[in-house]
C-alpha cells in the first residue's frame, strides 16, 4: 500500500470554474485544502508543499 499524497485528495480548478464558484465555497475550497495540507503533513507526508497552496498563502487565486 502506498502512502497518499496531497494529490491523492486535491481538487483542482480552471480558472472558468474557479469564476463559476460562489465567494462562500472560494473560501471553504481554500480551507479544505489547506486542512488536507495539514492532516497529510501531521501524518508524516514527506513532500514539498504544492505550489496551489503557496498561492493561496499570498492571497492569490488558486485556479490552475
Amino acid at each position: 500500500q502506498e502512502p497518499v499524497t496531497f494529490e491523492d485528495v486535491a481538487v483542482y480548478l480552471s480558472h472558468a470554474e474557479w469564476e463559476a464558484t460562489a465567494a462562500a465555497q472560494r473560501e471553504l475550497y481554500r480551507s479544505v485544502m489547506m486542512d488536507n495540507y495539514r492532516l497529510l503533513t501531521s501524518l508524516g507526508y514527506p513532500g514539498p508543499k504544492p505550489d496551489i497552496l503557496h498561492r493561496m498563502e499570498r492571497g492569490e487565486e488558486p485556479w490552475i
